[in-house]
């Protein structure tokens, strides 16, 4: 079962905007306030990964998300009753976020409505992309600011917590998101610090088959969970992979994202799947694709998820 058509174009979309962009990822730092600022932290100036500049003279109470880790972000810095629009039906957590009103448009929704956001009087839209676009520039000329993120590793999704957090007017709630945050991420990788790394592969569609590369989320979480991903040399985050390669590199792991198959049985009945090590020793675990594929409150889950599939016995 291949990748929903609005992930994939997404995250292949995602990868190639990072280029355009090169010099404004999130491991960069965003710019602290330009002003004297209030109790309250505004008026406030920070600069995206895209490098643009984006003042809130206030604490913005009208937000609409277009990415799902940002709805969920959101919601867990406490501010989902001020949530007035998201993309659409894949923001489903936590479950009062599918009531909020669908954003999104085309057939795909890989774009949203810019009538229907101004429409829902939004203060700013949340996008944890990054590149320019049409969109983007007919909401700005309307005095709609859009902050864009971009997150390829788990320090980025935290630093980017924190930095909404601070653009949303929530920034020690954000502080404390991120430190629990941090602190469990910090056990999980000392529980797998002592073990032999695994060889392992990630799947994140198949029929055709694309897996993760370096300079991608789900790569980076793979390395913190005590794995060696055997698609290391490939050129972009989010790669095609042939069949073939796969076979011979025979990892010893292979995570297969929820989006792309039912079942982990379903994997091993593929043609020529049989010889792979890790479907004769049923180490082919399904990963749900939320927790690893979005920069957000939950990535820490997936991280533990990935190092438990790996390292089973470090976990007791």
């Amino acid at each position: 079962m291949a990748t929903t058509p609005r992930r994939l174009l997404g995250l292949i979309l995602a990868a190639g905007l990072t280029l355009v962009a090169a010099g404004c990822s999130s491991g960069g730092p965003h710019t602290g306030p330009s002003s004297s600022g209030t109790a309250a932290g505004f008026p406030v100036t920070l600069k995206d990964d895209d490098g643009v500049s984006v003042t809130m003279k206030s604490a913005p109470q009208h937000i609409v998300t277009f990415s799902p880790s940002d709805t969920e972000t959101v919601f867990a810095l406490g501010l989902g009753d001020r949530l007035v629009g998201v993309s659409g039906p894949a923001d489903n957590y936590p479950a009062a976020a599918k009531s909020i009103p669908h954003v999104g448009a085309g057939q795909f929704g890989t774009e949203p409505n810019v009538e229907k956001i101004v429409a829902l009087h939004a203060d700013v839209v949340l996008y944890s992309f990054t590149g320019s676009a049409p969109w983007m520039d007919r909401l700005r000329s309307l005095h709609i600011p859009v902050f864009t993120t971009l997150a390829t590793s788990l320090d980025d999704t935290l630093h980017d917590i924190d930095t909404l957090g601070r653009l949303l007017g929530a920034p020690q709630t954000a502080a404390t998101l991120t430190t629990r945050m941090r602190r469990d991420a910090g056990l999980i990788e000392r529980s797998v610090a002592k073990q032999p790394a695994e060889t392992c592969f990630y799947e994140i569609s198949y029929n055709p088959l694309y897996t993760v590369g370096p300079g991608s989320l789900e790569y980076d979480l793979l390395q913190q969970a005590g794995c060696r991903p055997v698609t290391g040399s490939a050129k972009s985050p989010y790669p095609q992979w042939s069949v073939e390669a796969l076979l011979k590199e025979n990892p010893d792991v292979y995570f297969v994202a929820s989006e792309s198959a039912t079942s982990a049985g379903a994997v091993g009945k593929r043609p020529g799947y049989s010889a792979l090590t890790a479907v004769k020793e049923g180490r082919v675990d399904l990963v749900i694709s939320d927790l690893t594929s979005r920069p957000g409150p939950r990535i820490v889950e997936g991280l533990s998820e990935l190092a438990r599939a790996l390292h089973p016995e470090a976990f007791g």
